[in-house]
């Protein structure tokens, strides 16, 4: 085997290296879920936490709005959606945003995580488990 063959197939390895060390995510809980419906609709709430990590910072934050749009929790950078998926399960999905200030280059780079989970009407808890991890430089 050559060189030139080797060199891509070692740096494509490196990257997937760094590209596992940021899909580390701590769990998200979620607490205080409650879900009511009426003939105009069903509205939620529920409080989540998240721990901080090696890539991610700590949150915590109320969130409640109408299912099933996407909805600004208490704390701006978390974002909420709430859908029926068949009664009484509902899929509850999260978004956190974050920003890193970069002022070497006047700018800063933006992340996303984001997970959901189904759970039902009844479940007073649950968690979530953050499946993708995105940034924009």
């Amino acid at each position: 085997m050559q060189l030139t063959t080797l060199l891509p197939l070692a740096l494509s390895a490196l990257g997937l290296a760094n590209a596992a060390a940021l899909e580390k995510p701590a769990n998200w809980t979620a607490t205080g879920w409650n879900v009511e419906c009426s003939p105009g609709g069903c509205i939620y709430e529920f409080n989540i936490t998240g721990a901080k990590t090696d890539n991610t910072p700590a949150f915590s934050t109320h969130c409640e709005g109408i299912s099933p749009n996407a909805t600004v929790c208490d704390l701006k950078n978390i974002t909420a959606r709430v859908k029926p998926v068949v009664n009484p399960i509902w899929n509850v999905a999260v978004q956190h945003k974050w920003s890193i200030p970069e002022p070497q280059y006047n700018s800063q780079s933006d992340y996303w995580q984001s997970g959901s989970v189904n759970v039902t009407e009844t479940a007073k808890s649950f968690t979530i488990v953050p499946k993708s991890l995105y940034g924009v430089a």
